[in-house]
């Protein structure tokens, strides 16, 4: 029964075997959409096969069609447009500047902004009198009606400008979604990308024994995808079935042969039917992200905060300077009953609540930006983000 069960193997697997290669075809991962948006290499969407997409452009469709990427270190925005040519990203959230203020880290990423300019960022009080200038652009969301934040080119800032009693909050750059300067607001940016970059067309390519999109070392980041297409040599289609037609036939006689006139000892032929040509499947890992880079900072421990002079206000307070009757930081103004406390070296006096904060943070005066001198000791070295924040307030 041997001999016989080892016959009907090559009989009816052995055509299964000449005929993989037939089998074996080339697949192209279609173009989706998400609502509107066209998603081709280098992204993908998470149900679409790995090799799809680069693993630094995957996207989600949320369930109410909106397009969703995800930067490590700056959180979702929505994507609004993808253009594959010229090559440039869209996205958009509520409240834009705030998201810059938090800080838009695009490390670990291979997207940059297309058209980046740098905007310094004031918080000027309601008693300031300031007004709409262009390039100059008052944000909506971010302000209220005891004051109001603002951002302007820092290429185009003049401290001489109705804008120079404000308090200056940060320097960041922006990515613009024009090379020309915005006149109401940032309601979306725009980044664009150099890596991968497929020039043969179509890059999202898929074989079945293969994992493709793959530069020549076959790791698959760059998307290198040229030699993929180049055009495969061999025999034709039909020459390979005319030849497995006439080759079939007489290996099955020749094995038909072998089984009748010698006892065959298939000893190994386990470890034949097991065997298959292993497909090279390369692996998307995606590097560790790299933390941004830490700015020091230096504030004042609390016995050296202790030490500034506080003054409580009875009913009928009077203030050093009546003019100065409201707190750079909280832009509130003092009421009886409230603790101020004063800097000594420069005089500009503060809630006693809002500027014990600020000093923890930063020994400089929120005013006139004078550091007073501390023994180093004295000085508290904290660690905190290379992308800027507001003043408490």
């Amino acid at each position: 029964m041997a001999p016989l069960k080892f016959f009907f193997f090559f009989l009816v697997f052995l055509p299964l075997f000449l005929f993989q290669p037939m089998f074996a075809v080339d697949d192209f991962c279609p173009a989706v959409f998400c609502d509107d948006i066209l998603v081709s290499f280098p992204f993908r969407l998470s149900y679409q096969p790995y090799c799809c997409g680069d693993p630094n452009f995957n996207l989600a469709c949320s369930s109410t069609d909106q397009t969703i990427i995800n930067f490590p270190f700056s959180g979702e925005f929505t994507v609004d447009v993808i253009s594959y040519s010229p090559r440039y990203l869209q996205l958009s959230q509520y409240c834009i500047p705030e998201r810059l203020l938090q800080g838009l880290d695009l490390s670990a990423t291979p997207f940059k902004p297309l058209y980046p300019e740098s905007y310094t960022f004031l918080n000027c009080s309601s008693e300031t009198n300031v007004s709409m200038v262009y390039p100059a652009i008052k944000f909506i969301c971010l302000s209220d009606l005891n004051f109001s934040i603002w951002g302007i080119p820092t290429i185009a800032y003049n401290q001489s400008s109705s804008l120079s009693s404000c308090l200056e909050i940060a320097k960041i750059l922006v990515p613009l979604p024009s090379p020309n300067w915005p006149t109401y607001g940032f309601d979306d940016i725009v980044l664009t990308w150099e890596q991968p970059d497929c020039q043969s067309a179509p890059c999202n390519y898929c074989r079945s024994s293969e994992s493709n999109c793959q530069n020549g070392n076959g790791d698959g980041v760059d998307g290198e995808c040229s030699n993929l297409h180049k055009k495969k040599k061999g025999l034709s289609t039909s020459t390979k079935y005319a030849l497995i037609f006439i080759v079939t036939p007489i290996i099955l006689i020749l094995v038909l042969i072998i089984i009748c006139n010698v006892r065959v000892h298939c000893y190994d032929g386990r470890r034949g039917l097991h065997h298959r040509p292993n497909a090279e499947i390369s692996s998307f890992i995606a590097e560790p992200p790299v933390a941004p880079n830490p700015i020091t900072v230096n504030g004042l421990d609390g016995s050296s905060i202790e030490a500034y002079p506080i003054t409580l206000l009875d009913e009928n307070f009077k203030l050093p300077r009546p003019n100065d009757n409201t707190c750079s930081i909280c832009l509130s103004e003092y009421e009886a009953k409230e603790t101020i406390r004063t800097i000594p070296d420069c005089t500009h006096y503060f809630h006693a609540n809002c500027i014990d904060e600020w000093l923890k943070l930063n020994a400089a005066c929120p005013v006139c930006r004078n550091t007073p001198d501390h023994d180093p000791a004295s000085l508290i070295t904290r660690s905190t983000s290379s992308s800027p924040s507001r003043p408490p307030q």
